[in-house]
C-alpha cells in the first residue's frame, strides 16, 4: 500500500515524523469509455512550477491533490518535483520532466523527457514508454529520456526494458542505455555511492528556512543528482542534478530532512543513493 502525502504544509508536520499513511481511494478503469471519465492518478505532491494539460488545452498551473486523467499531460519546471499516486504504483518526477497518458484502449505512461522514478512494490508498474523504449516491471527504478536516449536503473525488484525489437531483464544494482531503433544495451553495473567526505552526516546540521547550505561529499565521477526528503518518508520534495560537489540548496520548510546522493556515469546512467545526511530546519 502505497503511503500519500497531503498539501506541502502536511509534508512539513510530515518532516518532523512519518508521513501518515492512507487507503487508496481510486479505482482502475477497465475500459476505454471508463478512462475518459475517471480520474487515472492523484498528484499527491506538487513543489515548484508544475503544470498540467487537460486534452486539447492549453497548460495550467497544477493543484496539488488534484486528480490526472488519461489524456491529460504533467510538466515540471527548472526547480520543481511532482508525485503522482495510483493505487499500485507512484511516480515521481523531477525537474525539466513532461509526462503524459495517452488516450487509448491500454493504459500507460509516456515520459516526453527528464527523470522519473517509478516505485511498485506490489504488482506491476504500469508500462512506461520513452521514444521507442518500453520499461515495464515491479520495484523501484529510476528512468532518464535524454534526447533519442532511454537510460534505466533498476535499485530494487526487476524491470524489463524493450526496444529495437529486444528485450533485457535488469535486476538490482543493473542498469541499460536505450536508444531508439537499437536494442538495448546489456546489463552493467551501476556506479558506486559516494561514501567520503559526506557533508551533514548523521550528526544533523541546523539552519533557518531558506538559509543557504552546502552539501559537501567526494568522488570523481562526471555528474551526480542529489534528493532532500522528510525524516521517515520515502516522498522526495528536492531533486537536483550537479556537475560536482558542492551542492547549494536553501530548505524553505521546518522540520527534519535527509539528503542522499548519487553518481552518474559516463554515459549517464545513475547509481544508487548514499547513506543519508540529516539536516534541521527551524527558526531560531
Amino acid at each position: 500500500m502505497l503511503n500519500q502525502v497531503g498539501r506541502l504544509t502536511k509534508a512539513k508536520a510530515a518532516a518532523r515524523a512519518a508521513l501518515g499513511a492512507l487507503a487508496p481511494v481510486l479505482a482502475l478503469p477497465v475500459s476505454a469509455h471508463a478512462q475518459s471519465a475517471l480520474s487515472l492518478a492523484r498528484l499527491a505532491l506538487v513543489e515548484q512550477k508544475v503544470e498540467l494539460a487537460k486534452q486539447g488545452a492549453k497548460w495550467e498551473t497544477a493543484v496539488e491533490g488534484g486528480p490526472l486523467r488519461v489524456g491529460e499531460a504533467l510538466r515540471t519546471g527548472p526547480e520543481a518535483v511532482a508525485r503522482l499516486e495510483l493505487p499500485w504504483m507512484a511516480l515521481t518526477l523531477g525537474p525539466n520532466a513532461t509526462l503524459r497518458f495517452p488516450d487509448e484502449f491500454v493504459l500507460s505512461a509516456v515520459l516526453e523527457g527528464g527523470r522519473a522514478v517509478v516505485e511498485a512494490r506490489g504488482r506491476d508498474a504500469l508500462k512506461l514508454v520513452a521514444g521507442e523504449v518500453e520499461v515495464r516491471g515491479q520495484g523501484r527504478a529510476v528512468v532518464r529520456r535524454q534526447g533519442t536516449s532511454t537510460l534505466v536503473t533498476c535499485l530494487e525488484g526487476r524491470f524489463y526494458v524493450s526496444g529495437g525489437e529486444s528485450t533485457i531483464t535488469l535486476s538490482a544494482g543493473r542498469g541499460s542505455v536505450a536508444v531508439d531503433g537499437r536494442a538495448p544495451s546489456a546489463p552493467a553495473e551501476l556506479p558506486q555511492a559516494p561514501s567520503r567526505g559526506l557533508w551533514p552526516g548523521r550528526d544533523p546540521v541546523y539552519v533557518e528556512p531558506r538559509a543557504p547550505l552546502e552539501l559537501r561529499w567526494e568522488g570523481a565521477s562526471p555528474a551526480y543528482q542529489i534528493e532532500l526528503l522528510p525524516v521517515g518518508s520515502d516522498v522526495v520534495l528536492l531533486q537536483k542534478d550537479v556537475a560536482a560537489p558542492p551542492a547549494r540548496i536553501a530548505v524553505p520548510w521546518e522540520g527534519a530532512f535527509r539528503w542522499r546522493v548519487s553518481s552518474l556515469d559516463r554515459r549517464g546512467l545513475e547509481g544508487a543513493p548514499s547513506v543519508d545526511g540529516l539536516i534541521a530546519v527551524d527558526v531560531k
